[in-house]
C-alpha cells in the first residue's frame, strides 16, 4: 500500500495501490490529450502535439522530463476548463469530476506526478505512450482507450451530465464512468460530467 499526503498543514492519508492510482492518472491524461486544440479543441493548448509545444519543451527540458511537463500542462488546462463550468453550479462543494476529484485523490495524484518526476523510469508504458509527441493520436484512437462501463446512469442538467456513484464503487470506477461520458462531447463543446460526493468528501 502507498501513503499519500496533501500539501496543506492538515495531514490527509489515502491508502491506495499505486497501480490503481496510475489507472486514474492514465484516464485523466487520455481525456486531457483528447481535448487538445488539434483534436477536440476543448482547451486552448497543444503542448503534447509534436508540431505545437512539444518540440519547445523538449529543447527546454530534455526528452525525459518534457512529456511530464506537457502532461501537467494538459491536466491544468482541463482543470481550468472544468473550474469555469463548476463556478456555475450553486453549492458545488460536494460535486466532483474527472479533473476536480475528491481532495484526497487529488492529493494522491499530485504526489504520484512528483514521484514520476523523481523516478521517470517508473512511468508506466501506457502513460508514456499518451504523452509521446511522436505518436499521432486521432480522436477515435483515444476514445477507444476508454472502456465504457455497462449501465451508465446519468441525467442531463443545466450544467452538464450528473452521474450516479454506486455504493462501494471504486474511485477508478467512477473516474472511468465520467471519462466515458466525456467522450460523447462534441468538438469545441466540452460537456461537464460530474457526481455528487458523500457529505464529508470535501473535508
Amino acid at each position: 500500500m502507498w501513503p499519500f499526503y496533501d500539501s496543506s498543514k492538515e495531514v490527509w492519508r489515502l491508502w491506495v495501490q499505486p497501480n490503481d492510482l496510475d489507472k486514474i492518472f492514465y484516464i485523466q491524461l487520455v481525456i486531457a490529450r483528447l481535448g487538445e486544440k488539434e483534436l477536440m479543441n476543448w482547451w486552448n493548448t497543444d503542448v503534447a502535439y509534436k508540431l505545437g509545444g512539444a518540440a519547445f519543451l523538449q529543447r527546454l527540458l530534455g526528452k525525459t522530463i518534457a512529456p511530464l511537463a506537457a502532461g501537467e500542462a494538459l491536466l491544468e488546462a482541463a482543470r481550468l476548463k472544468e473550474s469555469s463550468l463548476f463556478s456555475e453550479i450553486p453549492d458545488n462543494k460536494q460535486v466532483f469530476s474527472l479533473f476536480k476529484p475528491e481532495p484526497k485523490l487529488y492529493t494522491a495524484l499530485n504526489e504520484r506526478m512528483r514521484h514520476f518526476k523523481r523516478y521517470p523510469d517508473d512511468i508506466p508504458a501506457k502513460i508514456a505512450s499518451i504523452l509521446d509527441p511522436g505518436k499521432d493520436w486521432t480522436p477515435g484512437d483515444l476514445v477507444d482507450l476508454i472502456n465504457v462501463p455497462d449501465g451508465l446512469q446519468s441525467s442531463g442538467t443545466s450544467f452538464g451530465r450528473l452521474f450516479e456513484k454506486s455504493p462501494g464503487q471504486s474511485m477508478n470506477g467512477i473516474m472511468l464512468t465520467l471519462a466515458s461520458g466525456i467522450t460523447a462531447s462534441e468538438k469545441d463543446n466540452y460537456t461537464l460530467c460530474y457526481y455528487q460526493g458523500e457529505p464529508n468528501a470535501s473535508t
